[in-house]
Protein backbone atom coordinates (compact mmCIF):
# COMPACT_ATOMS: atom_id res chain seq x y z
CA UNK A 1 0.00 0.00 0.00
CA UNK A 2 1.48 3.33 -1.08
CA UNK A 3 2.10 5.82 1.74
CA UNK A 4 1.23 9.37 0.63
CA UNK A 5 2.65 11.01 3.74
CA UNK A 6 5.03 13.84 2.87
CA UNK A 7 5.01 13.11 -0.86
CA UNK A 8 5.67 15.63 -3.65
CA UNK A 9 3.25 15.24 -6.56
CA UNK A 10 3.62 16.78 -10.04
CA UNK A 11 0.58 16.86 -12.31
CA UNK A 12 0.77 17.75 -16.00
CA UNK A 13 -2.72 18.32 -17.31
CA UNK A 14 -5.75 20.56 -17.52
CA UNK A 15 -8.04 21.93 -14.83
CA UNK A 16 -10.88 19.62 -15.87
CA UNK A 17 -11.48 15.91 -16.37
CA UNK A 18 -10.17 12.83 -14.63
CA UNK A 19 -6.67 14.14 -13.96
CA UNK A 20 -7.95 17.21 -12.18
CA UNK A 21 -10.35 15.14 -10.11
CA UNK A 22 -7.35 13.05 -9.04
CA UNK A 23 -5.71 16.23 -7.76
CA UNK A 24 -8.83 17.18 -5.82
CA UNK A 25 -8.95 13.75 -4.20
CA UNK A 26 -5.22 13.62 -3.49
CA UNK A 27 -5.62 16.80 -1.43
CA UNK A 28 -7.32 14.58 1.16
CA UNK A 29 -4.06 12.64 1.57
CA UNK A 30 -1.19 13.69 3.83
CA UNK A 31 0.96 14.81 0.92
CA UNK A 32 3.46 17.66 1.17
CA UNK A 33 3.13 19.46 -2.15
CA UNK A 34 1.27 19.41 -5.48
CA UNK A 35 2.82 21.11 -8.49
CA UNK A 36 0.51 21.80 -11.45
CA UNK A 37 2.04 22.23 -14.91
CA UNK A 38 -0.14 23.46 -17.78
CA UNK A 39 -0.18 26.09 -20.53
CA UNK A 40 -2.43 28.54 -18.65
CA UNK A 41 -3.39 28.84 -14.99
CA UNK A 42 -7.02 28.69 -13.85
CA UNK A 43 -6.83 30.87 -10.76
CA UNK A 44 -10.28 29.97 -9.45
CA UNK A 45 -9.64 26.23 -9.75
CA UNK A 46 -6.27 26.64 -8.04
CA UNK A 47 -7.98 28.42 -5.14
CA UNK A 48 -10.57 25.66 -4.98
CA UNK A 49 -7.84 23.02 -4.93
CA UNK A 50 -5.91 24.77 -2.15
CA UNK A 51 -9.09 25.16 -0.11
CA UNK A 52 -9.43 21.37 0.00
CA UNK A 53 -6.45 21.18 2.35
CA UNK A 54 -4.53 24.29 3.48
CA UNK A 55 -1.79 22.04 4.91
CA UNK A 56 -0.69 21.00 1.40
CA UNK A 57 1.41 23.46 -0.58
CA UNK A 58 -0.07 23.96 -4.07
CA UNK A 59 1.93 25.68 -6.81
CA UNK A 60 1.42 26.34 -10.52
CA UNK A 61 4.05 26.68 -13.24
CA UNK A 62 3.17 27.51 -16.87
CA UNK A 63 4.45 25.02 -19.43
CA UNK A 64 3.91 24.25 -23.10
CA UNK A 65 3.63 20.49 -23.51
CA UNK A 66 4.37 20.87 -27.23
CA UNK A 67 7.74 22.52 -26.55
CA UNK A 68 10.64 20.38 -25.29
CA UNK A 69 12.59 23.38 -23.98
CA UNK A 70 9.56 24.64 -22.07
CA UNK A 71 9.11 21.21 -20.45
CA UNK A 72 12.78 20.95 -19.50
CA UNK A 73 12.98 24.46 -18.06
CA UNK A 74 9.74 24.15 -16.10
CA UNK A 75 10.65 20.71 -14.74
CA UNK A 76 14.03 22.09 -13.67
CA UNK A 77 12.29 24.82 -11.65
CA UNK A 78 9.77 22.37 -10.19
CA UNK A 79 12.42 19.81 -9.33
CA UNK A 80 14.67 22.38 -7.68
CA UNK A 81 11.77 23.78 -5.65
CA UNK A 82 10.57 20.36 -4.46
CA UNK A 83 14.02 18.85 -4.03
CA UNK A 84 12.74 15.55 -5.35
CA UNK A 85 9.57 14.27 -7.04
CA UNK A 86 7.72 11.27 -5.64
CA UNK A 87 4.78 11.03 -8.03
CA UNK A 88 4.40 12.26 -11.62
CA UNK A 89 0.92 12.12 -13.15
CA UNK A 90 0.84 12.71 -16.90
CA UNK A 91 -2.84 13.55 -17.19
CA UNK A 92 -3.11 15.48 -20.45
CA UNK A 93 -5.82 14.10 -22.75
CA UNK A 94 -6.57 15.70 -26.11
CA UNK A 95 -8.92 14.42 -28.81
CA UNK A 96 -8.26 16.33 -32.04
CA UNK A 97 -7.63 13.81 -34.79
CA UNK A 98 -7.67 16.30 -37.65
CA UNK A 99 -4.60 17.91 -36.05
CA UNK A 100 -2.20 14.98 -36.03
CA UNK A 101 0.76 16.91 -34.61
CA UNK A 102 -1.21 18.23 -31.62
CA UNK A 103 -2.91 14.90 -30.93
CA UNK A 104 0.38 13.01 -30.92
CA UNK A 105 2.31 15.79 -29.19
CA UNK A 106 -0.07 16.34 -26.30
CA UNK A 107 -0.98 12.70 -25.69
CA UNK A 108 2.30 10.93 -26.37
CA UNK A 109 5.41 12.96 -27.22
CA UNK A 110 4.84 15.51 -24.46
CA UNK A 111 4.18 12.75 -21.96
CA UNK A 112 7.47 11.07 -22.85
CA UNK A 113 9.41 14.35 -22.57
CA UNK A 114 7.73 15.12 -19.24
CA UNK A 115 8.74 11.74 -17.88
CA UNK A 116 12.34 11.93 -19.03
CA UNK A 117 12.69 15.47 -17.63
CA UNK A 118 11.29 14.36 -14.27
CA UNK A 119 13.36 11.20 -13.92
CA UNK A 120 16.52 12.89 -12.50
CA UNK A 121 14.36 14.09 -9.59
CA UNK A 122 12.85 10.63 -9.08
CA UNK A 123 15.69 8.21 -9.85
CA UNK A 124 17.30 7.10 -6.58
CA UNK A 125 20.72 6.99 -8.29
CA UNK A 126 20.41 10.72 -9.04
CA UNK A 127 18.45 13.32 -7.03
CA UNK A 128 15.37 11.22 -6.32
CA UNK A 129 14.10 8.71 -3.80
CA UNK A 130 12.17 6.49 -6.18
CA UNK A 131 8.45 6.86 -6.75
CA UNK A 132 5.87 6.34 -9.45
CA UNK A 133 4.87 7.68 -12.85
CA UNK A 134 1.21 7.45 -13.84
CA UNK A 135 0.37 7.83 -17.53
CA UNK A 136 -3.14 8.42 -18.82
CA UNK A 137 -3.99 6.18 -21.75
CA UNK A 138 -7.51 5.10 -22.77
CA UNK A 139 -9.63 2.12 -23.73
CA UNK A 140 -8.64 3.29 -27.21
CA UNK A 141 -5.07 2.47 -26.24
CA UNK A 142 -6.20 -1.12 -25.79
CA UNK A 143 -8.49 -1.52 -28.80
CA UNK A 144 -8.78 -0.10 -32.33
CA UNK A 145 -10.74 3.13 -32.76
CA UNK A 146 -11.77 3.63 -36.41
CA UNK A 147 -13.41 6.92 -35.46
CA UNK A 148 -10.30 8.34 -33.77
CA UNK A 149 -7.35 6.50 -35.28
CA UNK A 150 -4.74 9.15 -34.45
CA UNK A 151 -5.88 9.37 -30.83
CA UNK A 152 -5.78 5.57 -30.63
CA UNK A 153 -2.26 5.53 -32.06
CA UNK A 154 -1.11 8.00 -29.39
CA UNK A 155 -2.76 6.10 -26.57
CA UNK A 156 -1.35 2.78 -27.80
CA UNK A 157 2.02 4.52 -27.66
CA UNK A 158 1.41 5.54 -24.06
CA UNK A 159 0.97 1.88 -23.14
CA UNK A 160 4.11 0.84 -25.05
CA UNK A 161 6.18 3.50 -23.30
CA UNK A 162 4.74 2.74 -19.86
CA UNK A 163 5.23 -1.00 -20.10
CA UNK A 164 8.76 -0.56 -21.42
CA UNK A 165 9.75 1.86 -18.66
CA UNK A 166 8.05 -0.45 -16.17
CA UNK A 167 10.60 -3.18 -16.80
CA UNK A 168 11.94 -4.69 -13.58
CA UNK A 169 15.55 -3.85 -14.50
CA UNK A 170 14.74 -0.13 -14.70
CA UNK A 171 12.79 -0.30 -11.44
CA UNK A 172 15.60 -2.08 -9.61
CA UNK A 173 18.06 0.64 -10.62
CA UNK A 174 15.84 3.73 -10.29
CA UNK A 175 13.19 2.80 -7.74
CA UNK A 176 10.61 4.36 -10.06
CA UNK A 177 7.56 2.32 -11.01
CA UNK A 178 5.30 2.99 -13.99
CA UNK A 179 1.58 2.42 -14.40
CA UNK A 180 -0.95 3.24 -17.14
CA UNK A 181 -4.62 4.07 -16.68
CA UNK A 182 -7.14 3.28 -19.41
CA UNK A 183 -10.44 5.03 -18.72
CA UNK A 184 -13.58 4.18 -20.66
CA UNK A 185 -16.09 6.76 -21.88
CA UNK A 186 -16.21 9.56 -19.31
CA UNK A 187 -18.29 12.74 -19.03
CA UNK A 188 -15.61 15.31 -19.72
CA UNK A 189 -15.23 18.37 -21.94
CA UNK A 190 -13.28 16.23 -24.41
CA UNK A 191 -16.49 14.38 -25.28
CA UNK A 192 -18.06 17.52 -26.76
CA UNK A 193 -18.03 18.08 -30.53
CA UNK A 194 -16.93 14.52 -31.31
CA UNK A 195 -18.11 14.78 -34.92
CA UNK A 196 -15.69 17.62 -35.58
CA UNK A 197 -12.73 15.60 -34.34
CA UNK A 198 -12.99 12.34 -36.27
CA UNK A 199 -9.99 11.07 -38.23
CA UNK A 200 -11.82 10.76 -41.51
CA UNK A 201 -15.33 11.83 -42.54
CA UNK A 202 -16.36 8.24 -43.42
CA UNK A 203 -16.33 7.40 -39.71
CA UNK A 204 -18.75 10.12 -38.63
CA UNK A 205 -21.66 7.67 -38.53
CA UNK A 206 -19.81 5.65 -35.89
CA UNK A 207 -19.91 8.61 -33.52
CA UNK A 208 -23.60 8.01 -32.83
CA UNK A 209 -22.83 4.87 -30.84
CA UNK A 210 -20.28 6.75 -28.75
CA UNK A 211 -22.62 9.68 -28.14
CA UNK A 212 -25.44 7.42 -26.96
CA UNK A 213 -23.30 5.14 -24.77
CA UNK A 214 -23.31 5.37 -20.98
CA UNK A 215 -20.44 7.28 -19.41
CA UNK A 216 -18.76 7.32 -16.03
CA UNK A 217 -18.19 10.48 -14.04
CA UNK A 218 -14.62 11.78 -13.79
CA UNK A 219 -14.81 11.73 -10.00
CA UNK A 220 -15.46 7.99 -9.86
CA UNK A 221 -12.79 7.26 -12.46
CA UNK A 222 -10.27 9.31 -10.47
CA UNK A 223 -11.11 7.41 -7.28
CA UNK A 224 -10.44 4.07 -8.99
CA UNK A 225 -7.17 5.31 -10.47
CA UNK A 226 -5.88 6.36 -7.06
CA UNK A 227 -6.86 2.93 -5.76
CA UNK A 228 -4.80 1.34 -8.56
CA UNK A 229 -1.82 3.59 -7.77
CA UNK A 230 -1.89 2.50 -4.16
CA UNK A 231 -1.48 -1.12 -5.25
CA UNK A 232 2.02 -0.19 -6.48
CA UNK A 233 2.20 -2.75 -9.31
CA UNK A 234 5.04 -1.77 -11.59
CA UNK A 235 4.40 -2.00 -15.34
CA UNK A 236 0.68 -2.54 -14.86
CA UNK A 237 -2.23 -1.33 -16.99
CA UNK A 238 -5.64 -0.62 -15.49
CA UNK A 239 -9.04 -0.47 -17.15
CA UNK A 240 -11.27 2.08 -15.42
CA UNK A 241 -14.75 1.74 -16.86
CA UNK A 242 -18.15 2.69 -15.41
CA UNK A 243 -16.58 3.26 -12.02
CA UNK A 244 -15.00 -0.20 -11.92
CA UNK A 245 -11.31 -1.11 -11.80
CA UNK A 246 -9.73 -4.07 -13.56
CA UNK A 247 -6.11 -4.89 -14.33
CA UNK A 248 -5.37 -5.54 -18.00
CA UNK A 249 -3.01 -8.46 -18.52
CA UNK A 250 -1.20 -8.29 -21.89
CA UNK A 251 -0.39 -11.29 -24.05
CA UNK A 252 3.24 -12.03 -24.89
CA UNK A 253 3.67 -12.40 -28.67
CA UNK A 254 7.46 -12.20 -28.86
CA UNK A 255 10.46 -12.37 -26.59
CA UNK A 256 14.15 -11.86 -27.26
Amino acid sequence: MFDWTGKNVVYAGSFTGIGWQMMMQLMQKKIKMIGIMHRMENVEMMKKLQAENPAVKVVFMPMNLMDKLSIEQTMLKMGQMMGHIDVLINGEDVLLDKDVETTMGMNLTGMIMMTMSAMPYMDKTQMGMGGMVINLSSVYGLEPAPTFAVYAAAKHGVLGFTRSMGDKVIYQKTGVMFMAMCPGLTSTEMMANLRENVTWHHSESLVEAIESAKRQMPEEAAMQMIKAMEMMKNGSMWLVNMGQLKEVLPMTHWQM
